[in-house]
């Protein structure tokens, strides 16, 4: 039995990879601040993951002294650690590289066989990509020179991220950036970790992945209203004022000038890769509406 450490595993995708993991026969061992999480409903419906946990150790790959010899008997360490809101004052180069920089050196200390690190995708073309990928490239840099074998998954972007044009339908409005043309195939987070763990078997590559539909922002607007049985009403966000917010935000310090760059590109770039798994986008929203649905009438 291989042993897995997964940090991140509160996260969306991080859930579906420890449900995976345990279908598959691992043991799994699991680095939380909060352990409490396990029992909790994640975002977009990702399940709760107590009772498929092996193992608990609560720590903070910011504070290296917390996760002290963590990897020790591991076979495997598997990070989708990442920050998407301020926490404490931490800064992304705290977080995505310097955390799971503390967390490669533990790895590389008890000689674990691979680091699999989930990054994200982008196209080349991102004239300014801001802190937050700046940060995850950094330590791609030191993994990809590190002495353990590594995997890197690149997803185009999960389902969660578009639960948003579900929120804002519901609202009767949805916001779009520039034209709206930008398009995405978006993965599942079960049918991601499947894939993930599937990567095990292989070394020292970056693999790029994208679900089985290709939608471009205003498509996925459109098929939300539909579902919704509500006339479209969009919003075009025009880009040049975006970059201003950004720059404003930039010049102030902002944590959220990250963030912002970040979906600023996401979605005004054309982020399309090889195609896996089998969840479909109709499929999600009608099971976003469903679970809304049932939490109202009980």
């Amino acid at each position: 039995m291989k042993h897995v450490l997964v940090a991140g595993a509160t996260g969306y995708l991080g859930r579906y990879v420890v449900k995976e993991l345990k279908k598959q026969g691992f043991y799994t061992k699991v680095l939380v601040r909060d352990p409490d999480k396990l029992d909790q409903i994640g975002n977009a419906f990702a399940p709760s993951i107590a009772e498929d946990v092996d193992e608990v150790v609560i720590g903070d790959i910011t504070k290296p002294e917390t996760v002290t010899n963590i990897c020790d008997h591991i076979d495997y360490v598997f990070s989708t650690v990442g920050m998407t809101r301020e926490r404490n004052g931490l800064t992304f180069h705290d977080v995505d590289y310097q955390g799971n920089l503390n967390l490669l050196k533990e790895a590389e200390r008890s000689h674990a066989a691979k680091f699999i690190y989930v990054h994200v995708y982008r196209t080349d073309d991102w004239k300014e990509p801001g802190p937050l990928i700046e940060a995850k490239e950094k330590f791609v840099e030191v993994l990809t020179a590190s002495s353990i074998d590594h995997m890197i998954i690149r997803p185009t972007g999960y389902f969660s991220d578009i639960a948003s044009l579900l929120g804002m339908a519901q609202n009767g409005r949805v916001f779009l950036i520039g034209d709206g043309r930008a398009r995405m195939n978006p993965i599942h987070g079960e049918d991601l970790a499947q894939y993930c763990i599937r990567s095990f078997a292989k070394s020292n590559q970056t693999l790029d992945v994208g679900g089985p539909e290709t939608f471009s922002y205003q498509q996925m607007a459109q098929l939300a209203f539909d579902l919704l049985n509500k006339r479209k009403r969009a919003t075009r966000i025009p880009t040049a004022l975006f970059n201003l917010i950004s720059k404003l935000l930039k010049w102030s310090g902002n944590h959220n000038y990250g963030l912002f760059r970040f979906f600023f590109n996401v979605m005004t770039h054309d982020l399309t890769a090889p195609s896996y798994g089998d969840h479909r986008i109709r499929a999600f929203f009608k099971e976003m509406m469903e679970e809304e649905h049932n939490e109202i009438t009980r």
